[in-house]
């Protein structure tokens, strides 16, 4: 039994280190209000609401890491436009990131690139980034809560 006691408490360390990782975790993440997106530039913060985003028709299409296809076909707003409308003056990158905390980095040029990046007003009232032109749809990011410039 003692033989086993150095395993046990390795074991209850790595539980607990976990448990103070996640809490750690979840207690630094961006908390957007639903319905709002928040765009970050300068150690400022903007909230804009969704509802009142100026969209326009987007359509394209997007291929994914095996080369297949889809077409895009929807209402959104350009990315650089957003930016502008947030107050985001000169930046040379941008991160797009989801509720999930997974996120996309794009350059300034391809920002903003006329019909290259987009965020997409999607059925449930949340917003997708869509990048055309990528060899890969890994930029496309769903559930879109904050928007970083720097």
């Amino acid at each position: 039994m003692k033989k086993r006691t150095p395993i046990y408490l390795a074991v209850a360390a790595l539980a607990l280190l976990t448990i103070i990782a996640a809490a750690v975790h979840l207690t630094t993440r961006a908390d957007v209000p639903a319905g709002t997106l928040r765009v970050e530039y300068g150690g400022k913060a903007v909230e804009l609401d969704v509802g009142k985003l100026e969209l326009e028709p987007v359509q394209g299409t997007v291929r994914n890491g095996k080369g297949e296809t889809k077409t895009v076909d929807g209402q959104g707003i350009a990315l650089s436009k957003l930016l502008e409308q947030a107050g985001v003056g000169d930046y040379s990158a941008v991160t797009v990131t989801a509720d999930d905390e997974y996120s996309a980095d794009m350059t300034a040029e391809e920002a903003a690139e006329s019909g290259r990046a987009y965020l997409l007003l999607e059925e449930d009232s949340s917003l997708q980034l869509v990048v055309f032109g990528d060899e890969n749809s890994k930029r496309n990011v769903s559930n879109v809560k904050l928007v970083s410039a720097s």
